[in-house]
């Protein structure tokens, strides 16, 4: 009888597992949404419910992918962390990614949500065992940048400016050397720079950048990057405070729920009210009508905010861009 009770239990555990749906079957019906949000939606949804790890594992790296590409960076470096915390094989039909990479997306994205502090956590994680000479490469790169997004004098920069040109020459380093060249091409504003990516990777998405055919993704990371001698009163705001650096929205912004339009692009977070100005005063010499708001974070600083209002057309963004500044759209 108990022979008899444990084959029917089997059978029936064995019935549910085969008609669960699979990773990739999941993931591929998430794409037949009309908006990325609808498949983030989906995927919440469905990652709950998946009993063997490699698929949950496999979905919440896919969902992670989907955040990261809708500027979620904090929702996505979530998502990477919890899977790297699965051990398991990746689910068949799914993108391949050991832990440590994911852990390197979870990094990625923290640093681009303006959170160093959550980054560092990682990158001091078991990360660091890695045998893989990329992520180690990646690591050290990440370093670089989180050290960037706190720099507070002209001697920190130096440092890091230094190190950096150090590991534009080091072979161990060749898997970053394009982000390596880009960062030193917008912190220091140096030609050189961007013409060794065009001349040594003319096919990276950096050199594109470099070139001018694309731009750089809006995210917060690139307002706590420092400029030599130009910004580096823009420091990082500490983790409790910087998962976003968006302007809130007023009561009347927020009396429809459902518009989602953007209402003006915000160009930079700055300490000092001077160097806001500063910018300010560029802008105005392009011919934009950009001002100055406050914001006093619970740790008692205050952040002097550089916006433009958006035009009716829809296009300030781009005129922006065009014009040779960054911005992010507030909605």
């Amino acid at each position: 009888m108990k022979r008899a009770a444990f084959s029917l239990a089997a059978i029936f555990c064995a019935a549910l597992a085969f008609g669960q749906n699979s990773a990739k079957e999941i993931s591929q019906k998430a794409l037949e949404y009309s908006s990325a949000g609808e498949s983030v939606d989906y995927l919440k949804k469905m990652i709950p419910q998946q009993k063997e790890a490699s698929q949950k594992r496999s979905l919440l790296a896919f969902l992670g992918s989907l955040q990261e590409q809708l500027g979620s960076y904090k929702d996505a470096s979530d998502s990477y962390a919890k899977a790297a915390g699965i051990s398991a094989p990746d689910a068949e039909g799914m993108q391949k990614k050991t832990s440590p990479q994911l852990v390197l997306d979870a990094v990625r994205c923290s640093l681009c949500s303006g959170d160093c502090a959550t980054a560092d956590s990682y990158l001091n994680s078991a990360v660091r065992n890695s045998q893989d000479a990329t992520v180690q490469a990646y690591i050290k790169l990440y370093e670089v940048w989180s050290k960037l997004c706190k720099i507070q004098s002209n001697s920190e920069l130096e440092e890091s400016v230094a190190l950096l040109k150090a590991y534009s020459e080091f072979s161990s380093m060749k898997a970053v050397q394009p982000s390596v060249l880009l960062t030193l091409w917008y912190v220091t504003g140096t030609e050189s720079y961007g013409k060794r990516l065009r001349q040594e990777f003319p096919k990276s998405p950096e050199a594109a950048i470099v070139s001018g055919s694309v731009q750089m993704t809006p995210a917060p990371f690139w307002y706590f990057m420092p400029k030599k001698g130009n910004a580096l009163e823009a420091a990082a705001t500490n983790a409790a405070e910087s998962q976003s650096i968006v302007i809130e929205k007023s009561d009347s912004e927020q009396s429809d729920e459902g518009d989602e339009k953007v209402k003006k692009q915000q160009l930079g977070l700055f300490k000092n009210r001077d160097n806001a100005q500063n910018l300010c005063d560029r802008l105005k010499e392009k011919g934009f009508k950009p001002y100055i708001t406050e914001e006093t974070r619970p740790s008692g600083t205050t952040y002097y905010i550089v916006v433009v209002d958006e035009n009716a057309q829809g296009n300030i963004g781009d005129q922006l861009r065009s014009a040779g500044f960054e911005c992010y759209p507030v909605f």
